[in-house]
């Protein structure tokens, strides 16, 4: 072979080389570029990773809010109620996730959810619920009770409503006799008459 071949040879394996680099350059360039944007993608999601945790505080931070109000105006609720029921403790409660809780606490019964009441118990509880929630400096503000269910112990209701000196008209109807009418109270009896 004479040199010009093999020169010629030589230029040709050069130039294969020479190609090859320039790709593995190339492939050098884009790994390059890869390794630069994964950086800015990490950098990001660091970023969004600290937003949504922040995001999640101040969410926490909202409902701890919104809690610490509904537990304030469940308690002050449950503490007028108290001053209308007859016996016991009216317990009203709003937990952070919403789920909210009515019920009595009776002495040598505990406590009883409202659903769980007896129906005099309900006529009784539902009185000083009707007055908890009655805008006290409304003029004319009026609470009809039906009290049926009651019995004997209507005694106890108007008893009760006297002793709290409510600031309200409370109009309380049965078919049972009322055997004593507390201060404060105005005992109507009406009667049909047979025609």
């Amino acid at each position: 072979m004479d040199n010009v071949g093999i020169l010629e040879q030589r230029v040709s394996g050069l130039r294969a080389q020479l190609d090859t680099l320039r790709a593995d350059e190339r492939l050098f360039q884009r790994a390059a570029g890869l390794e630069t944007q994964r950086e800015k993608d990490h950098a990001t999601k660091l970023d969004l990773e600290a937003e949504l945790e922040a995001a999640k505080k101040a969410l926490n931070d909202l409902r701890d809010k919104k809690s610490a109000a509904m537990q304030g105006t469940a308690t002050a609720i449950a503490e007028k109620m108290g001053r209308v029921l007859p016996y016991g403790e009216a317990r009203f409660s709003v937990d952070d996730d919403g789920t909210v809780f009515l019920g009595w606490d009776i002495p040598r019964h505990g406590v009883v959810s409202y659903g769980g009441l007896s129906g005099g118990q309900r006529v009784l509880f539902e009185s000083a619920l009707a007055y908890a929630l009655t805008q006290q400096d409304r003029p004319n503000a009026v609470i009809l009770i039906e009290g049926a269910e009651l019995g004997r112990e209507i005694d106890l209701l108007l008893e009760s409503v006297a002793r709290a000196n409510v600031d309200t008209q409370i109009i309380a109807c049965t078919c049972h006799e009322v055997t004593a009418v507390s201060d404060g109270w105005t005992a109507v009896h009406v009667r049909e008459v047979a025609q």
